[in-house]
């Protein structure tokens, strides 16, 4: 018997607000040319969870999911609320199965990608510079999974320059040293590893810009949507098809 195959892609979204509506509009326009049929779902939303999106492609006849959560690291909305959801879904539906890939920034174009918009920046040859890496962190203390992950990014970006990984959230915050860190260099490369300049972003330049720092300071792009996340959206796609 052949079943239906549905693929989700999970973003976080938000209940209030406008943001689902054009995170849609970036992802349609990212995706507007790959040959794969996808379904938008959020972890935030009143009429677009991935639990009735789930309903819905269910009452479709799609048996097999497969899912990719748009998400950079395996924080808690990876290790758990996605899991979670899953499993209620399992329960009330047991001719169902379901598959997660892997989050998207340990994709080695996510690293490919960082490494450009540091080549991006202009630096003298003599500067003496450091790039420090912002990721979202995790607040609760609970999943570290995600700052490990981090560690092994920053470990693994090729640069001259040292590089530092640091988040917004949680243990790893930029709160607690950028100003030390900014004593030691002439110059340093801000890398947002977040999907947009949106709310997060902004919410970086905020802090920062209330930080006291001791050295000329470049914030490059974050990830904007870049065309090399539609390839990694793609081989997470084709990985759980394997």
């Amino acid at each position: 018997m052949v079943f239906m195959v549905g693929n989700i892609l999970v973003a976080h979204g938000m209940r209030k607000g406008k943001q689902n509506k054009a995170l849609a509009e970036f992802i349609a326009t990212l995706l507007k040319d790959e040959d794969y049929h996808y379904e938008l779902a959020f972890l935030e939303s009143d009429t677009q969870s991935l639990e009735l999106t789930m309903e819905r492609m269910i009452h479709q006849g799609i048996k097999e999911f497969r899912i990719v959560p748009l998400l950079i690291f395996s924080a808690m909305h990876y290790m758990s609320d996605i899991p979670d959801i899953l499993m209620k879904m399992q329960n009330k539906y047991p001719n169902i199965s379901s598959h997660i890939s892997e989050p998207l920034g340990t994709h080695p174009y996510m690293k490919a990608l960082v490494e450009r918009r540091i080549d991006d920046v202009k630096l003298s040859d003599v500067s003496n510079a450091a790039v420090v890496i912002i990721a979202h962190g995790n607040g609760s203390g609970r999943f570290t999974k995600a700052h490990d992950e981090l560690k092994d990014f920053v470990k693994a970006v090729d640069s001259k320059q040292p590089v530092y990984a640091r988040t917004l959230y949680g243990a790893l915050t930029f709160r607690n040293d950028l100003e030390e860190i900014s004593k030691q260099y002439d110059e340093l490369i801000i890398v947002p590893l977040f999907f947009f300049d949106g709310r997060l972003v902004n919410k970086v330049k905020g802090v920062i810009d209330e930080m006291p720092i001791h050295c000329n300071l470049h914030i490059t792009p974050s990830i904007n949507f870049d065309d090399s996340l539609k390839l990694i959206i793609r081989e997470r796609f084709e990985a759980l098809y394997v």
